[in-house]
C-alpha cells in the first residue's frame, strides 16, 4: 500500500474549498432566478414586477454569501456533516440579513421584495444544501481528494470511529496505515497496512510525508500519551486525539482553555433544561405537526378502513404510555395485532424456546410474530401503525423526535436512566428508530434515548426527521 498521496497536500487543500465555492455561485445564482420566476409569477397576478441589477445579481449578493460561508469555515473544516448542515443555515441566514441592510442604508431598498427576499433564503439554503451533499457523496464514492491520516491505535475504540468515519459525509479521511504495538482488532490488520509500533511513530509520520495523525487510545497512560503527541506533532500539521471521555455527553460541549495552567476546561450544556429551548421545540412540533395533519387525515381513514376490514376489533390501539415525568399518557397507535394477542404471544413462547430468549433480548419477536395481522404486517414495516400519533404531538404528550415512548411495565428495565428519558416527551421517531431501530437490543434503545435527551439540539431533530424519511421508505429494521 502507497504512503504517500498521489495529489499534493497544498493542492488538494486549495482544490477543495474551491470545488465547494464553484458549486456554491452557481446554487446562489439558480436561487436568485428562481426567485425571481416564482416572484414574477406571482406579479402576473398582482400586477407588481421589479428589477436587480447585474452587478448585484452576479457578483455582490454572491460574494456576501460566500463570505459568510467562508467565515464559518464551512470550505476548509472536516466535520459531522450535522455540523455543516448548521453552519450553513447560520451563514446564509446572516448573509440574508447583510444583503437587506446594505441595499436599506444605499437606499435601495424598493429593489428588495419581502416576497422575494423570502423565496431566495429559502432557495439559497435548500440548493447550497442540495449542491453541498452531491459533491460530498460523489467525493467520498469516488475516493477523490480524500485526506490522508495515519491511524495510532487499532482497537475498539479505531473501529469505532472509522465506522463513524465511513457513514458520515461530513468526513473525508482515508487511513493510509495504522501504528500499534499490539493491535486488539482482528479486521483493522486485514484492512490498513500496519506501519509499525509506537516507538517507530515519529520516524514513521516523517517518512511518509503524510500530515494528519489520529490517535485512538483513549486508555493509553497520560505521560505517555503527552510523550507522543509531542514526538510527533514536528512532523504533522493535525493531530486528532480521541480523549478518555467516551459515553459523556459531548455534542453541546464547549471547550475553555486556561493558558498560564495548562488546564482544558469542558463546559457542557443541558439544553432542554433551559425554558427557551423546550419552547422552541414545542413551537416546532405545533407548525411542522399542524402541517403534516392535512396530507395524513385522508390516510388515516383508508388504513383505518382496511384495519376493520381485515379483521375483528377497533382500528386503533390507544394504550398507556410513560411520558414527561413519568407521566403516564395514552398514545395512539393503530392497531396491528388480534384482539387476543397476549394469549398468542404467551403460548407461542412456550412453544417456542428461541423466541422466548429474543423476546427477553429484545422486547419484540423480529422474525415472525403470530401476533401481527396481515394488515399489520405491511403498516408495521412502514411505520404506518405510528400515524395516529401525530395527534398526540398536537396535544402536546409527544414530539415529532424524542426518546421512544415506553411501556410502564418497563420501568424496572429502563432502571436509573428513567430519570433522564423522562426530562422531555417521548417522540414517534428519534435515535433508535434512525440507527436499526428493531434490530437493536432494549439495553440498546436505552443507551440512544438517554444520549439524545442529553445532547439535544434543533439540528438532531431535524436530522432524524430526514434520516425517519429514509427508513420508512427502505422498511429497514421493521418488523
Amino acid at each position: 500500500m502507497q504512503t504517500r498521496t498521489r495529489i499534493p497536500a497544498r493542492i488538494r487543500r486549495i482544490c477543495i474549498p474551491l470545488l465547494f465555492i464553484f458549486f456554491d455561485y452557481f446554487a446562489i445564482l439558480l436561487a436568485e432566478k428562481m426567485a425571481f420566476g416564482l416572484h414574477d409569477l406571482y406579479g402576473i397576478f398582482m400586477g407588481t414586477s421589479y428589477h436587480v441589477p447585474d452587478a448585484y445579481l452576479f457578483f455582490w449578493i454572491p460574494l456576501v454569501f460566500i463570505a459568510f460561508l467562508a467565515i464559518t469555515q464551512t470550505y476548509t473544516r472536516m466535520q459531522p456533516i450535522l455540523e455543516t448542515v448548521r453552519q450553513i443555515f447560520y451563514a446564509v441566514l446572516y448573509a440574508l440579513i447583510t444583503c437587506i441592510l446594505a441595499l436599506y442604508f444605499m437606499q435601495a431598498s424598493m429593489l428588495a421584495s419581502r416576497l422575494y427576499v423570502i423565496l431566495f433564503g429559502v432557495l439559497a439554503l435548500f440548493n447550497i444544501y442540495v449542491v453541498r451533499y452531491v459533491i460530498l457523496k460523489i467525493l467520498k464514492s469516488t475516493n477523490t481528494l480524500m485526506k490522508p491520516v495515519i491511524l495510532i491505535g487499532a482497537g475498539k475504540t479505531a473501529e469505532l470511529v472509522l465506522r463513524s468515519f465511513d457513514q458520515d459525509l461530513g468526513y473525508r479521511y482515508k487511513v493510509v496505515g495504522i501504528l500499534d504495538d499490539d493491535p486488539l482488532s482482528e479486521s483493522l490488520p486485514q484492512r490498513f497496512l500496519l506501519m509499525g509500533t509506537l516507538e517507530n511513530a515519529p520516524r514513521i509520520i516523517r517518512d511518509s510525508a503524510v500530515h494528519t495523525v489520529i490517535v485512538t487510545v483513549p486508555g493509553m497512560e497520560k505521560e505517555k500519551l503527552q510523550t507522543l503527541l509531542e514526538d510527533i506533532q514536528p512532523y504533522v500539521r493535525d493531530i486528532v486525539f480521541v480523549p478518555d471521555l467516551i459515553g459523556v455527553p459531548l455534542y453541546n460541549v464547549e471547550a475553555q482553555t486556561l493558558f498560564n495552567e495548562q488546564i482544558m476546561m469542558l463546559s457542557l450544556r443541558n439544553n432542554l433544561a433551559r425554558r427557551r429551548n423546550r419552547v422552541f421545540k414545542r413551537l416546532f412540533d405545533i407548525i411542522v405537526g399542524g402541517l403534516l395533519c392535512v396530507p395524513i387525515l385522508p390516510v388515516l381513514f383508508v388504513i383505518a378502513v382496511w384495519i376493520k376490514l381485515d379483521s375483528q376489533g377497533n382500528a386503533f390501539f390507544n394504550a398507556e404510555r410513560i411520558g414527561k415525568r413519568g407521566k403516564i399518557f395514552t398514545c395512539y397507535k393503530f392497531r396491528s395485532m388480534y384482539l387476543n394477542s397476549g394469549e398468542i404471544l404467551e403460548e407461542y413462547l412456550v412453544a417456542n424456546p428461541a423466541a422466548r430468549e429474543e423476546w427477553n433480548t429484545f422486547a419484540k419477536l423480529r422474525d415472525y410474530d403470530p401476533r401481527v395481522t396481515k394488515v399489520g404486517r405491511w403498516i408495521r414495516k412502514y411505520s404506518l401503525d405510528e400515524l395516529p400519533q401525530i395527534l398526540n404531538v398536537i396535544k402536546g404528550d409527544m414530539s415529532l423526535v424524542g426518546p421512544r415512548p415506553y411501556l410502564p411495565r418497563e420501568k424496572k428495565d429502563i432502571g436509573e436512566y428513567l430519570s433522564t428519558i423522562t426530562l422531555t416527551v417521548p417522540g414517534i421517531t428519534g435515535f433508535w428508530q434512525t440507527s436499526g431501530r428493531n434490530d437493536v437490543s432494549f439495553a440498546g434503545r436505552v443507551a440512544m434515548d438517554t444520549w439524545y435527551v442529553r445532547n439535544w439540539s434543533i439540528w438532531l431533530d431535524l436530522m432524524y426527521l430526514f434520516k425517519t424519511i429514509k427508513i420508512v421508505f427502505t422498511g429497514k429494521g421493521a418488523y
